[in-house]
């Protein structure tokens, strides 16, 4: 029996094991293993795992494929415990919001032993925990992904077909500029968010003016209800190209304050919030960039699951041939 481990049964983690069970893979059980014990409780509870390993080393034992769905943090020694102990010709991914730490530490705690693709679902929530994970959560989502140079194509394609079965779109991009990319979409909005929050609920009026926050207010401090410990860890591993985004977010808003300030530029304001207006439209309309490109070549098999999925996936999924045969025969 092929066995996938997910370390880290949060919300991402529990999310991924949902959407895995969704697909009734053939002869295959789902691992759980969680430093929270109620975490991975609640994660079987669900349905996300068929079994939960208290420990590491057990459930990597003999594991096909590996999710760590953890902080960044916590993936590095994560790595140095498990890398002696995965099965030659494993697939380890991850799926932490940053990639170069991930990616160093990946070269070398895993790849001396089995293959690593760095991961990053473009999903998630601002509340956490199993309760919230979703089987869709994924549907229709950007999943970046960063090969290590030493990974074998059957690993690539596995975890492609995984990810396309999952409902997302495959997305292929080098480790630094998904860094740079997300700092700027991701990893800034959460600051901002953060950092509205803390301003106006510093203020010695926050209870008067609680009051009067709505769904402007409600919408843009959403991000600051995420995990801390997660987003401390986005920042100490990518403070450099936050900084940089940081730095042209806080230039564009001395421009913005300054056109306010000058009684004498009401149409600059205008122009300014008019471009804002246009950006969001056309990026929401999805004119901006096409959806979904994945830049990758599928492998040539002779079946319609098997363009999908490539071989392995399809056995997987579908069953191999010599499985059907067997079933006529019976």
């Amino acid at each position: 029996m092929d066995r996938i481990t997910i370390i880290g049964t949060g919300l991402i983690g529990s999310s991924i094991g949902l959407a895995l069970k969704g697909l009734r893979l053939k002869n295959t059980e789902v691992v759980g293993v969680d430093l929270e014990r109620s975490v991975v409780n609640k994660s079987k509870k669900i349905g996300a795992i068929d079994k939960i390993e208290k420990n590491l080393i057990n459930a990597v034992a003999d594991a096909s494929i590996v999710f760590i769905s953890t902080p960044v943090m916590a993936v590095k020694e994560i790595m140095e415990i498990i890398g002696p102990r995965l099965n030659q010709g494993a697939l380890v991914t991850d799926t932490g919001s940053t990639k170069r730490e991930v990616m160093n530490w990946a070269r070398e705690f895993i790849t001396p032993y089995a293959d690593f693709i760095g991961g990053h679902p473009m999903a998630g929530k601002e509340s956490s925990g199993p309760e919230e994970a979703g089987a869709d959560l994924f549907e229709g989502k950007p999943y970046c992904l960063v090969p290590d140079g030493k990974a074998s194509t059957s690993n690539v394609e596995i975890l492609v077909g995984l990810i396309t079965a999952m409902g997302a779109n495959p997305y292929f991009i080098d480790e630094s500029e998904h860094d740079s990319f997300v700092a700027a979409v991701s990893h800034v909005p959460f600051v901002l968010s953060a950092a509205l929050v803390s301003c106006v609920a510093r203020s010695p009026q926050w209870n008067d003016i609680s009051r009067l926050a709505s769904s402007g207010f409600r919408d843009v401090s959403r991000l600051a209800s995420g995990n801390p410990i997660m987003h401390r860890d986005i920042c100490v591993t990518n403070r450099d190209y936050i900084g940089y985004w940081m730095d042209a977010f806080i230039a564009e808003l001395l421009l913005i304050k300054n056109t306010i300030m000058d009684k004498d530029a009401s149409d600059s304001l205008t122009e300014l919030f008019a471009d804002s207006l246009l950006n969001r439209e056309n990026w929401l309309s999805g004119s901006v960039a096409p959806s979904g490109r994945t830049d990758y070549k599928r492998p040539n098999v002779p079946s319609l699951a098997g363009i999908m999925f490539g071989e392995k996936m399809t056995e997987l999924v579908f069953g191999s041939e010599n499985d059907k045969n067997k079933k006529q025969i019976r």
